[in-house]
């Protein structure tokens, strides 16, 4: 049975060219392909990624509704943010070497993180990071709450 308070969120990311996304998503930010549903002509309509746990759909563009930045003049409505346990730094030198664009550099933020920014081969944003034992103070000005 399974516990109704258990639940999980998947971001399903559309592509111009699914295929390529898979290829380059696999080979520079190390995702591994779960899935591939493709329909009677052999064209990609669901494929799931995975990496140290968490998933990522990778689905066709749905013209006029859902789109890749690609092809939606570079626009971009939402960032995927994936935290690992792993080496943060490590991974943005892998991603760095294969082709990620780097929009911002590996940081350490005063709640904690330690995060950078890529884009991949679309335009989606994606932000990878890692918990640090090593939280400051907020700057000037600003608080912090952990409300639950």
């Amino acid at each position: 049975m399974t516990d109704a308070k258990t639940a999980s969120i998947i971001a399903e990311l559309h592509y111009a060219d699914p295929n390529a996304a898979l290829n380059w998503l696999s080979k520079t930010f190390g995702f591994q392909t779960e899935m591939i549903v493709k329909d009677g002509s052999g064209k990609i309509i669901f494929s799931e990624m995975k990496i140290d746990g968490a998933s990522v759909a990778i689905v066709p563009e749905v013209l006029g509704v859902m789109r890749s930045p690609k092809t939606a003049k570079g626009l971009s409505t939402q960032t995927v943010q994936i935290r690992f346990s792993r080496d943060i730094d490590a991974h943005y030198k892998h991603a760095k070497a294969n082709g990620a664009r780097i929009l911002s550099e590996p940081e350490t933020h005063f709640f904690g993180d330690r995060t950078y920014i890529a884009s991949d081969l679309e335009g989606h944003t994606w932000n990878f990071g890692q918990r640090l034992n090593e939280a400051g103070p907020p700057p000037q000005g600003w608080s912090i709450e952990f409300p639950s």
